[in-house]
């Protein structure tokens, strides 16, 4: 396909935008449709001769083949008589564009969406979608209510450039991106960042303005990976919820307008929130993508693990961010729900010389350390967390309020907060099964833990006393945020009389002390 083609294709899609917006204004916007009303476009991008646009409508099922009773006609010899369909599905998720496209391939020689085969499944369109009917008809396509943007008219203009002859630049690489052939594996695959996705904006997707990279990790309810800003060049985490059905509109909506407060949160020791997208992906469920500052250092688990426990100075200065950070969020009205190792994370800058002083009392080789915390007020969306001997779960730092099923405030966190602080200094929980009898609910529910010696014999009184009052069964007798912050530990001089002498019993015969908190946690 040459050049100029491409041109005209991005001609045709800038012409037809501008007419369609200023005939139609805002049609779509009550979210009803009549018979026969256009829906999307697709502008063909196979043929040299044919500049057509072809028009998708809105009915009860919209066919395309070489069927000459089909709504929508193709030639070819790889066409099928009817090879594939559309089905139009009210979209839940962005209720600024009430009803999608569901394409399903009725074909034998295949319909590709983006260069994936849809085999034996169904797929919710996107604006800036290729799709290809067979092997030579290859289509782009948009819904008939998207807008252009100021980055898509730097893409349109970047294909005009003559530079692309040469094809090396980086403008190049947006035209070898676009118009690729598909390829013909019958394997789903990661989902391209196709920069031509820039010409549209409504409904907006993560790949318009991201490209997804290598994974970082994954938990029972979501997968992250890293991702780069197109415009601004950022390296980002982006955290991928698995599939959810779209069956709550008043569900989602809330999730838009509390994340859209966390977006406005900054604090140094939180991790930031940037954006988040909720798109389909069939016609019953949807995909939500949150857009997180990178944090590259590591969670404090894997500090943890590393070295067994930490020591008083280093846990100190560690739960002091930790604070800060709890204060901000319960000052907003925020509760995290979830403070736990793995959802702190370390950004560590390195020392380079001896002659650096550090601003901690950190490793030798540390200069200093930012705490961030991570998913923050994000569990009510998942569900909340519920006490369970599955790989699904960490039910030992849930508080007891919650496993009771009582309404609960921010004191959940301090809970919370009490059981990561006894982790580090001791490097295994303070309630478990092997901790047990009872068992680890109960203890839970009674707050029945301990001291062990020898692991405690070296931690002072005065850390013991702020543990013992994070872990209070009753909410109203727990710290606050603010009584924490406050307490004699996070002083330099700790008077004598506000001492109080605690015991560390030994392990009875019937207790086995975790050889880490990997035996908790996994």
């Amino acid at each position: 396909m040459s050049l100029k083609r491409k041109y005209d294709v991005f001609n045709e899609l800038e012409e037809n935008t501008s007419l369609e917006q200023a005939q139609n204004g805002s049609k779509l916007e009550g979210f009803h449709l009549a018979e026969n009303e256009v829906v999307g476009r697709l502008f063909n991008m196979s043929s040299e001769k044919e500049h057509n646009v072809l028009e998708i409508r809105y009915k009860s099922v919209f066919i395309i083949g070489r069927s000459r009773s089909c709504d929508l006609t193709l030639n070819g010899a790889d066409i099928s008589t009817k090879h594939c369909a559309f089905y139009f599905v009210e979209n839940k998720a962005e209720p600024e564009t009430p009803h999608l496209i569901n394409i399903i391939d009725t074909s034998r020689n295949g319909t590709f969406v983006n260069g994936n085969r849809l085999v034996r499944k169904d797929c919710i369109l996107k604006n800036g979608d290729t799709i290809t009917f067979g092997k030579t008809s290859s289509f782009l396509f948009r819904y008939s209510n998207a807008s252009f943007t100021a980055n898509s008219q730097h893409d349109i203009r970047a294909c005009k450039d003559e530079p692309l002859k040469g094809g090396t630049g980086h403008e190049a690489e947006i035209v070898n991106d676009v118009f690729k052939r598909p390829s013909q594996s019958t394997q789903p695959g990661v989902r391209k960042a196709l920069s031509v996705k820039n010409i549209v904006q409504r409904p907006t997707s993560v790949f318009d303005n991201y490209i997804l990279g290598k994974e970082l990790g994954v938990g029972h309810y979501a997968t992250v990976k890293e991702g780069k800003n197109k415009a601004t060049g950022q390296t980002v985490a982006i955290k991928i919820f698995h599939a959810q059905k779209t069956n709550d509109r008043k569900k989602m909506e809330q999730f838009k307008t509390e994340t859209n407060i966390l977006i406005k949160i900054k604090h140094e020791n939180i991790v930031r929130l940037l954006d988040r997208f909720i798109e389909p992906v069939s016609k019953s469920s949807i995909q939500t993508y949150l857009v997180l500052e990178k944090v590259s250092d590591g969670e404090l688990f894997d500090r943890i693990i590393k070295k067994g426990k930490l020591p008083q100075e280093e846990t100190k200065a560690i739960f002091r961010q930790i604070l800060s950070g709890l204060k901000y969020l319960h000052n907003n009205g925020i509760i995290h729900r979830d403070i736990k190792p793995e959802n702190v994370l370390l950004s560590i800058k390195k020392r380079t010389s001896k002659d650096q002083t550090q601003d901690g009392p950190w490793d030798e080789n540390e200069l200093s350390i930012c705490v961030k915390i991570a998913d923050f007020g994000l569990a009510k969306f998942i569900g909340e967390m519920q006490f369970t001997n599955t790989l699904c779960g960490t039910p030992s730092y849930v508080a007891p309020e919650v496993l009771a099923k009582k309404t609960y405030s921010n004191k959940v966190d301090i809970w919370s907060a009490g059981v990561l602080l006894y982790v580090c200094l001791c490097g295994f929980p303070p309630f478990s099964e092997q901790l047990g009898p009872p068992s680890m609910k109960e203890q839970i529910m009674e707050g029945k833990y301990e001291f062990y010696s020898p692991y405690w014999d070296d931690i002072d009184d005065i850390v013991l006393d702020l543990i013992a009052n994070l872990l209070v069964v009753e909410p109203d007798q727990r710290f606050s945020v603010e009584d924490t912050v406050n307490h004699p530990w996070f002083a330099n001089i700790i008077p004598q009389s506000q001492l109080r002498v605690i015991g560390r019993p030994p392990l009875s015969q019937n207790q086995t002390k975790p050889s880490s908190i990997s035996e908790i946690m996994f």
